[in-house]
């Protein structure tokens, strides 16, 4: 079934998925999304963008959600984060860019990397899951998003 650009803006936002993240990575994501948050911050001056805008509400709400996670008993070698699929390929991005990039990569600490590793590979186990025709139709939705007078343009 097809659904319309706005519907699929809808889900995407409105449906959540869970992701199992080693308690240990909690903090390595979460100064991650921080220093992500700074570059969005730098664009978000120089470009009055829908799609950064979106973009760092989802990357907020994930550092909060992750906030919340790292308050987890101590002796949990696991959490579950519950998070919206907005906010699910904001993560994506941020885990492919950290680990696919040689030099993000070899930042991280070599007792971190297999972890990280192992991380990324069911993160985009779970990205090859969703449907690839409507994660596009969602970013050109929210990139293509013009608002005049309060109607979608």
């Amino acid at each position: 079934m097809l659904l319309k650009s706005e519907e699929i803006y809808s889900k995407f936002n409105e449906e959540n998925i869970q992701v199992v993240i080693t308690k240990k990575l909690l903090f390595i994501l979460l100064q991650q999304v921080d220093r992500l948050l700074e570059v969005l911050g730098n664009e978000e001056e120089v470009v009055n963008n829908f799609a950064i805008y979106e973009y760092i509400g989802n990357a907020e709400m994930l550092m909060v959600k992750l906030y919340i996670l790292i308050t987890e008993p101590y002796n949990k070698k696991e959490v579950i984060l519950e998070t919206s699929i907005a906010e699910f390929l904001v993560l994506r991005d941020l885990v492919f860019c950290n680990y696919s990039l040689p030099h993000l990569r070899e930042e991280l600490r070599p007792s971190i990397r297999k972890t990280y590793k192992d991380f990324y590979d069911y993160i985009e186990g779970i990205f090859e899951m969703l449907d690839s025709d409507e994660v596009k139709a969602y970013w050109d939705y929210i990139k293509n998003y013009k608002i005049k007078g309060s109607i979608l343009q």
